[in-house]
């Protein structure tokens, strides 16, 4: 049994371990309850939890308590089975210089109330999981101990300030050590809305731009700060345009030249005289638009009426010949016809195109002939799942064509654009639609029959890349609300990928009695399930 001291300070109330040697033992003798300090042992708390609820939830309404502190990290799943469901408690305090370990993530990940947690430090897929999913900010106080120009000039102090930051400042004479920074606040933040340059050149732009691709940053604008009386930014644009053209529409990036005051205040007249230039221009297009559409419409009402002339015509001729039509059918003779042979074009097709049936040769120097994208090919026995696998630049193309690279809504089965094959990642994640023709990954649905799963010959899945021919043991299959937590495919450290590993083993429909550790590399299966409201998963252990 444990002790725990509980103090009220104004909007705050602190949960701690008791360790005074003070006797507690007439702390309930009394009529009177002191509800600035009171001790309570975790028995009484779990064997009276409906009636401690009901208690601080009265305190908090009473004195307009907001924010709860928790002193040591272990006393934070009893803490929050107190405070889970006061919705005024919008804010946690966790004041031990530990890392948040994986109980207290999931706590807070069902939480209903809190928006924001002070903590000492977090792993990167947690904070970025409940900053996702539950819009929960995350603070942490453990210094960043960077050196570099690029991480004092951004005021940079946390792990939570790299990952929240929206605008950053950079110049572009690199050094060894603010690459490194920059890489890694490229990899860490969530929240990168615009981008200021200053010094650029050719260089360091180009290093910017491969950031933002390796990444798959979107929505930033990137704003180029003109040197006094340096005309070669309009030439550093053209650069970017000429050569990243596809990267600016993909992610829709804006570039935008921040002009010194000096050279704005001697072009002012030359922008009124362009943009009064602009405006006579748009004036003549919208007069022009505007006589088309009136002549069209003129024009279509006179087609009216000259059809409705021609249509009173054909029903004059037509009532003219109906009694000729009725003497020539008394003299018809009904003759039998030869049945004509069914036509080839006739003939019902697969509302399929042929790439979805089509057996494919299993030799990637072949394969990459058809698809240059080719990456390796994935079998699960006993379904129709027996591919080639693609790899586009990103998560959305392989949605929308084929193996042919040709349109289609049923699309093809591909590799997350982050994952690497050569080396492994920790977590290769390979997707696929789900649909009703029998295609891609609509038989991964049969991993649900117990039947399939259960047989021993189903658990050992293909995929092999055209580096190297792998068998992979299944360990995890499960439905889950649509989400993207077993998505990860980099970890931190070996704690990290292992707590990782106890989430999604812990989700399974079925024990399969299979040991993963750190050491393991893993192969994920996705797909949407029951209208696209959850996702099915299947997980497996690369066999050594």
């Amino acid at each position: 049994m444990i002790k725990i001291l509980v103090e009220v300070h104004k909007n705050n109330i602190s949960f701690s371990l008791y360790t005074s040697h003070q006797k507690t033992e007439n702390i309930n003798n009394t009529n009177v309850i002191n509800t600035q300090k009171m001790i309570f042992s975790d028995t009484y708390i779990n064997d009276n939890l409906d009636i401690i609820k009901s208690f601080f939830n009265l305190i908090v309404l009473k004195r307009e308590i907001d924010s709860v502190s928790i002193l040591t990290n272990d006393l934070f799943p009893l803490v929050y089975s107190i405070i889970e469901d006061i919705s005024n408690v919008k804010e946690i305090d966790l004041v031990e210089d530990k890392n948040v370990s994986y109980i207290i993530f999931e706590k807070l990940l069902s939480s209903k109330y809190v928006k924001r947690v002070n903590c000492y430090s977090i792993p990167s897929f947690m904070l970025d999981k409940l900053d996702h999913d539950k819009n929960i900010e995350i603070k942490t106080r453990c210094e960043v101990l960077y050196l570099s120009d690029f991480m004092e000039k951004n005021n940079f102090h946390s792990y939570s300030d790299v990952y929240y930051k929206k605008t950053i400042d950079v110049s572009c004479q690199f050094d060894k050590t603010s690459i490194e920074d920059i890489d890694a606040f490229f990899r860490f933040n969530n929240k990168l809305k615009i981008i200021n340059l200053y010094d650029v050149d050719e260089d360091g732009i180009d290093y910017i731009l491969t950031k933002i691709k390796e990444n798959n940053k979107k929505n930033i604008k990137i704003v180029l700060h003109q040197k006094e009386n340096n005309n070669m930014i309009i030439k550093l644009v053209d650069h970017i345009i000429n050569k990243n053209k596809k990267l600016l529409k993909n992610n829709n990036l804006r570039l935008k030249i921040e002009y010194t005051s000096e050279y704005r205040s001697k072009n002012t007249m030359k922008q009124i005289n362009l943009g009064f230039f602009r405006f006579i221009l748009i004036l003549f297009i919208a007069l022009a638009i505007s006589l088309a559409i009136v002549f069209y419409l003129k024009y279509r009402e006179d087609t009216r009426k000259i059809n409705e002339e021609l249509d009173g015509i054909d029903e004059a001729i037509d009532l003219n010949k109906i009694d000729n039509f009725f003497e020539e059918e008394k003299n018809f003779v009904d003759t039998p016809l030869e049945e004509e042979p069914e036509k080839e074009e006739d003939k019902p097709k697969p509302s399929e195109p042929s790439p979805y049936y089509k057996e494919f040769n299993q030799v990637f120097d072949e394969l990459l002939k058809i698809n240059d994208e080719t990456v390796g090919w994935l079998k699960v026995n006993n379904t129709n799942i027996n591919y080639p696998v693609t790899q586009h630049s990103d998560n959305d193309y392989y949605l929308n064509y084929s193996y042919y690279k040709k349109r289609n809504s049923h699309g093809w089965i591909f590799l997350d654009y982050r994952n690497n094959i050569n080396p492994l990642d920790k977590n290769i994640i390979i997707y696929g639609h789900r649909n009703n023709y029998g295609v891609m990954f609509a038989n991964l649905k049969k991993v649900l029959d117990k039947s399939w799963y259960t047989n021993k010959n189903n658990q050992i899945i293909t995929f092999n890349t055209i580096h190297k021919n792998m068998k992979w043991q299944i360990f995890s299959i499960y439905t889950l609300k649509n989400t993207n937590d077993y998505l990860t495919m980099s970890f931190a450290n070996d704690e990290t990928f292992e707590n990782f590993l106890k989430m999604i083993k812990k989700r399974s429909i079925y024990n399969f009695k299979v040991d993963v550790n750190a050491s393991d590399n893993i192969l994920t299966l996705s797909t949407c399930y029951n209208n696209s409201e959850y996702r099915l998963v299947v997980h497996a252990k690369l066999l050594k």
